[in-house]
Formats: C-alpha cells, sequence, structure tokens
C-alpha cells in the first residue's frame, strides 16, 4: 500500500471511488460536486498495484476561537472501495494527513462522522452539539419588533453585508469557522430555493439576516438555515418576519448552538427541543495550540500537561504550560516538576476541554483528565468562557 497526494491526473479515479463509496448517482452533477471538493482541498489516496483504493481530503480552513484566528483542516471524503476495508488504509491516509497539517501549522481538525466510535480511534472526539426546535404555527406570538425592518433580499446582491454581519456575530466565539469563498457559495446553494432576508436597524444599518428554505411534503415546512443577530431588537425582528408565514406552513424548524434558548422569544414555552451530536474535532499540534490559547491568569501558574495521542505521536509528550498576565510559556518536559499540579489526559479529553465542550471538573469526575480536583479547577479557571458553536459541514 502506498500513500500519495493526488493530483488532476486522478481524477476519474477520484469520482469512480466516491460514487461507489456513498452509492451516488453517476450523473454531472456528481462529478461536479466532485471536482468542487476536490478543487477545494488537499487529497491523499492510497494506492493497491496502481488502483486508488481509498481517499481522503483535507480542506484548509481557519476558525475563530475567542477573537484569535486558528488553523484548522477539515476532514471530508474519506472513502474505501468494500474491499480493502478494515486494511488499516484510512489509518495510514489519516496519519499522512495531520503529519501535513502539522507541518503546515494547522492546530485542530474537524470532521463529520459516519460513526463516532470509529473516528475516537484516531483522536476525534465530539466537539460541537446542536439544538434543533420544532416550531408550530400556534407558538408564534407578538414579538414587539418594529415595523418594515426586515426586507427580503438576494444574497449576490448583500454578500459584503451578510459576510460582514457574520464576522462580527462569531468573532470571539469557539469554533465557528471562517467561510471561504467556497463555503459561502455552499451555504448559499442551491440558489434557487434558499432565501434571504436581511434586517435595518432605524439608522439603516444592517444588524442581522435569515436564510431559508421551504421544504417537506408540498413545501410545508419552514426551514431556518441560519439566523444571524447583532441586536435583540434585530433577532425579534427576524422571527418576527418568519411569524408572518405561519398561516401558510404546517410547522417550522431552527438549528442554533447547543445553549441557545428561543422560548422567552415565543407565547407558548413548551417548544419541541432536540439535542444533537454534530462534528468532531482533535487537537493537531498540542504545543503550538497551547501556544496560541489565549489564556486568562492574574497571577503567574504553572501546569504539567501530559498527553497520550495514538495518532499523531509528537504529542506524546509532557508540556510544562506556564501562564502570566501577559505571557504564555510552553516547553516539553521529560517529567513534571511539581505532581501537584500535573495533568494527564488523551488528545480526546484535552480537544473536549480547551475547545470547551466539557469542563475540567467534568473530566475529572468522569476519570477522562487525571489530576486533583483543585488542580483540574484552577486550568479551568484560567481558560476563557465560552461554548464551542459551528454552523458549517463538511
Amino acid at each position: 500500500m502506498e500513500i500519495r497526494e493526488l493530483t488532476n491526473d486522478h481524477n476519474q479515479e477520484i469520482h469512480d471511488l466516491n460514487v461507489y463509496a456513498f452509492r451516488l448517482e453517476d450523473n454531472e452533477e456528481t462529478k461536479k460536486w466532485v471536482e468542487d471538493c476536490f478543487a477545494n482541498g488537499i487529497a491523499y489516496g492510497a494506492f493497491s498495484e496502481e488502483k486508488l483504493t481509498s481517499s481522503v481530503i483535507v480542506f484548509p480552513f481557519e476558525m475563530y476561537y475567542h477573537g484569535r484566528i486558528l488553523k484548522m483542516g477539515g476532514i471530508g471524503n474519506v472513502s474505501s472501495y468494500p474491499e480493502v476495508r478494515g486494511q488499516g488504509t484510512i489509518r495510514q491516509l489519516l496519519e499522512k494527513a495531520l503529519e501535513e497539517m502539522r507541518d503546515q501549522g494547522y492546530v485542530l481538525s474537524y470532521l463529520a462522522p459516519f460513526s463516532y466510535r470509529f473516528y475516537r480511534k484516531f483522536g476525534y472526539k465530539v466537539a460541537f452539539e446542536q439544538r434543533q426546535y420544532q416550531i408550530m404555527p400556534e407558538d408564534f406570538g407578538p414579538f414587539e419588533a418594529p415595523e418594515n425592518r426586515v426586507e427580503r433580499v438576494r444574497y449576490e446582491d448583500q454578500k459584503q453585508t451578510i459576510q460582514s454581519i457574520y464576522q462580527q456575530k462569531v468573532a470571539q466565539s469557539v469554533g465557528p469557522v471562517r467561510r471561504t469563498d467556497w463555503l459561502w457559495e455552499k451555504k448559499f446553494l442551491p440558489s434557487d430555493k434558499k432565501k434571504v432576508a436581511l434586517y435595518r436597524d432605524d439608522q439603516d444599518s444592517p444588524k442581522g439576516y435569515l436564510v431559508f428554505e421551504f421544504t417537506g411534503q408540498d413545501q410545508n415546512t419552514f426551514k431556518i438555515h441560519e439566523l444571524m443577530a447583532l441586536s435583540g431588537t434585530a433577532e425579534r425582528s427576524l422571527w418576527d418576519f418568519v411569524s408572518t408565514h405561519s398561516s401558510s406552513f404546517e410547522s417550522f424548524t431552527y438549528t442554533g448552538r447547543s445553549d441557545q434558548h428561543l422560548t422567552h422569544l415565543f407565547s407558548e414555552a413548551d417548544l419541541k427541543q432536540t439535542m444533537m451530536s454534530h462534528m468532531m474535532a482533535r487537537i493537531v499540534d498540542m504545543e503550538d495550540f497551547l501556544k496560541q490559547c489565549p489564556f486568562q491568569a492574574s497571577q503567574q501558574q504553572e501546569f504539567w500537561i501530559e498527553v497520550r495521542d495514538v495518532t499523531a505521536e509528537w504529542n506524546n509528550n509532557v508540556f510544562k504550560l506556564s501562564v502570566s498576565e501577559h505571557e504564555v510559556s510552553v516547553t516539553i518536559e521529560e517529567q513534571p516538576g511539581n505532581e501537584s499540579r500535573h495533568l494527564k489526559g488523551s488528545i480526546q479529553t484535552w480537544t473536549q476541554l480547551f475547545m470547551q465542550f466539557k469542563t475540567a471538573d467534568e473530566l475529572q469526575f468522569e476519570g477522562s483528565l487525571a489530576a486533583s480536583k483543585e488542580t483540574a479547577q484552577a486550568l479551568q479557571d484560567i481558560l476563557p468562557k465560552g461554548v464551542p458553536e459551528l454552523y458549517d459541514y463538511f
């Protein structure tokens, strides 16, 4: 088995593999989708006797992390022919992808799993959840929103405005993707189905947008793909716009971040809510990530962070983390210098902690993080507060 970076010479083989592995229709639409994915990423393939048997793609993305921009490699199009499954080719491909990401300065990686258990073997763990609402027409009530502040627009005419609102909304968050032109295009395709509404305040300044679509049998479901508001008034106004459709649809669906509560907006608080696991993540380079993490310490703090990583061996170290109000220092040590400040966990555990999917106290309680309760809390205290959120899928 040989692992290589794929080129345009492999386009037909890539197409055939994706069609077979994902049971896609072999048509022009599928061909365009496959070509589009591989044109926007770096692909690696496993070859057996010069035949492409498995492939994976790394999308070169960036993500927002408490006001900072970190490099993130999005994993997609993980595919294999059935006859080679179970032979370790996906492990070899992911190891190659992680090595390349590390060499290029990527500190995190995301993927959408077909099986959460399968990808945990490679250091990934659930890092995002979503809260899905199903809203009935009778749930709507007065939103106390200003009149005539929302209008339907074409994305092509307002793309810079919409992109600016998104960036302002998520720049201080934990995990959202800094969208490329390609991701924005994906968000609004097919353009003949996706609809957009824009809110402007009384100074005519854009403060929120809504992306929606009519779906379901007889198009009787109003599906909200994205709602971004920079103020409470903008939020109420956009929901008021949605409510004007209540007599025309049987139900409304909306998916937001895990801690997003909407009951304050509705006259009836008995909204049907479903929590769903979303995408997985892993830290690619622990040392580099620690150096870029915006710790918040008012006085000198030291921790010895020990990492177990069965896929990315360069993370298998004890990292001494020294944090003060103005400086972060990370060094690799042979052993902890202070056992009372020693914390130990797998790369999955550290990913969930630093992505703020779970707290240090929760991880210590469940046994994933080996540390005293006091030390776990001390580390938690210097982490910026936030909730992981992600609005893209690849």
